[in-house]
Parts: C-alpha cells; sequence; structure tokens
C-alpha cells in the first residue's frame, strides 16, 4: 500500500508498505478523505512539537472499514475517524478530562497517520457515518469538532453575542457551531477578503476587515460576551480583551509559534475570563458528528474541490505552506 511520509522538513515521499493486519479491538480502514491543517503545516515546517520525520501526517479522515477484528463494527460501514485516544484509567480521564489525557494517543503520536491507504485503527476511534455523506464532508468532522468544543467552552447559548477573530477553517466552523447553540450576534474579522465573503454567505455572521485597526473602531468595544481568539497574529489577544465585555469570557484557540505580548488593564479592569481550548472530547466529536450528518454545521462551503490524489501530497503541502486561497485542501490516500 502507498502512504505519504514525511521524510525531512520539506520534503513527503510516496512509499510502498504492505498492509497492516488488525489486532483485537481494532479495524482495518481504507481512507478515502484526509484534511490538511495547521498543524500539518508545522509538521511539514519541522516545527510540530511531537510529530517529527519520519512519520505519516494526517488526523482529519474518513473512510471505509475493510476488516473489523473485534466485531464492534461491519466492514463496509463509512466512518469518520477520532483521533485521539485516551488511557481511560488516568486522573484526567476519570475525573470527564480524557482529551486532556497525559497518555492520550495521536496520529504520529502512538497512532498511525491518515495519509495512507490503509490504516490500522482501535475501534473506539470510529464514528459511523450516514452513506449519503461524502468522504471528505466526513473528514471535516474533526475540525467541526475543535469547533464544537471551542463554542461549550466559551459557554454560547441562546442570545449569546460572539466575536470570533480569524476567519480560517476553524474560526469559519466556530461561528456556524455557534449559530447551532442560539448565539444571537456572531461577528467574524479577518484580513482576508474572501475568507470574510464566504464566513458571511455560509453562516450569516457580521464580518469586519481586520486590517488597518478596523476591529477597534468597530464602535462595539464591550459589546460581546465571548471572543474567541481563532488566529495566531499577535494583535489578536489585545483585540480580543477590547472587545469583550465586563466578566465576560475570552477563549484562545491557536498554538503560538513565539511568545505573546498583550496589554492586561483590560482583563483585571473588566475581569475578563481567558480560557484555553484543546482538542474535543469524545461526546464533542460524536455531537458534531451528528451536526456534520444533518447538515445543521454544514461543512461544504469548506471544500473548493474534492480530495486529490495521494500522489500529490508534496505540491499539496507546498500550496499550503505558502498559504493557499483554499479554506480545505484535502487528499485521498486511495487515488
Amino acid at each position: 500500500m502507498r502512504s505519504a511520509v514525511l521524510r525531512r522538513a520539506g520534503v513527503i515521499e510516496i512509499e510502498e508498505s504492505g498492509i497492516p493486519s488488525p489486532g483485537d479491538g481494532d479495524a482495518l480502514v481504507e481512507m478515502r478523505a484526509v484534511g490538511l491543517c495547521g498543524s500539518d503545516t508545522a509538521a511539514f515546517r519541522g516545527r510540530h512539537p511531537f510529530r517529527e520525520p519520519p512519520v505519516v501526517l494526517g488526523h482529519e479522515g474518513a473512510g471505509m472499514v475493510v476488516e473489523a477484528a473485534g466485531g464492534a463494527i461491519a466492514p463496509g460501514t463509512k466512518v469518520a475517524v477520532l483521533p485521539l485516544v485516551a488511557c481511560r484509567r488516568c486522573v484526567r480521564c476519570e475525573t470527564g478530562l480524557s482529551h486532556l489525557c497525559a497518555h492520550r494517543r495521536l496520529p504520529g503520536a502512538g497512532l498511525p497517520g491518515l495519509l495512507a491507504r490503509f490504516v490500522v485503527l482501535p475501534e473506539q476511534a470510529l464514528v459511523p457515518l450516514p452513506g449519503d455523506l461524502t468522504y471528505a464532508e466526513g473528514a471535516l468532522i474533526e475540525p467541526a469538532a475543535v469547533a464544537w468544543h471551542t463554542v461549550g467552552t466559551a459557554g454560547v447559548r441562546h442570545g449569546t453575542r460572539l466575536a470570533v477573530l480569524g476567519a480560517g477553517p476553524i474560526g469559519h466552523l466556530t461561528a456556524a457551531a455557534a449559530r447551532l447553540h442560539g448565539a444571537e450576534d456572531v461577528l467574524v474579522t479577518d484580513v482576508r477578503p474572501s475568507s470574510l465573503a464566504l464566513a458571511a454567505r455560509a453562516t450569516g455572521c457580521r464580518t469586519l476587515d481586520a486590517r488597518d485597526g478596523a476591529v477597534a473602531g468597530d464602535g462595539r468595544g464591550d459589546a460581546f460576551d465571548a471572543v474567541v481568539v481563532a488566529s495566531g497574529h499577535p494583535d489578536c489577544m489585545d483585540e480580543a480583551l477590547a472587545l469583550c465585555r465586563p466578566r465576560g469570557t475570552v477563549v484562545v484557540l491557536p498554538m503560538f509559534g513565539k511568545a505573546v505580548c498583550a496589554g492586561l488593564n483590560p482583563l483585571v479592569l473588566k475581569e475578563i475570563r481567558v480560557k484555553g481550548s484543546s482538542l474535543y472530547t469524545p461526546e464533542d466529536f460524536r455531537a458534531a458528528a451528528r451536526a456534520v450528518a444533518g447538515r445543521a454545521l454544514d461543512v461544504r462551503p469548506l471544500i473548493a474541490d474534492g480530495p486529490a490524489p495521494l500522489a500529490g501530497a508534496q505540491e499539496a503541502f507546498e500550496a499550503l505552506d505558502r498559504g493557499s486561497d483554499a479554506m480545505k485542501l484535502l487528499l485521498d490516500p486511495a487515488r
């Protein structure tokens, strides 16, 4: 079988190997769509904290079960991959924080990367999908789950006023998920007009071009119950604290490449709560899967083209590294 291996920073090689065999409780899955994201870019550049060459990348995926040794899921079932397997024994798992498990396994760290035609995964990591959902949509359940968890962390409910700083895939999906949770007023900011136009068209949110200090001059200071930082730009923390109301919540999503400096006086003077949001719980993932499967959370606007053949992995990663105009790039390891 073929897999796309990050051989060294900036170099993806297509390699041939044997088809792995599932053990007890595992399933063999033929991957049909794998999304590429910012953390994949970090690994491609050689800057990821634990995905180090040589490694097969990819953690946003959907495919078809070929063989299931445990018998809990039938061959032929279309599935999304929940790429986080907790130990279920540590204190964090026992207190409902399995997504923060100190012994968790992730693709590239205990689980195989998904940019391979066949992968062996624990059956507990597979979420069945309806037959009419495309593989590309199934692959985007993973970033949708990140957004779903973020909305919960921000405490979004009916009537919430939310600002999302950054209109990339996660920012876009956060705005869409917030609408499903009853958010009344959703503002999305970015410096890319095309991303803002897509967010406005697909989610019905208000948008604002963040260039030239436009966010600070929006006239909505102190207006938002919650602000989600979905951009790694260093100025976003200052903007988030300026937009957040007294005793509101700022949720920080990205991993920053370097230390971020921000004026913290608004944090003190307005008693703002700042929270981090990391990954998702299994419940978040399954809730996002139901929303995507029913298209209440519609990920199709993010998919400009169908998954490209695996042979194009090097070109896809180079495009992602350059800052591709496409919202999501996907590969089909079976092609």
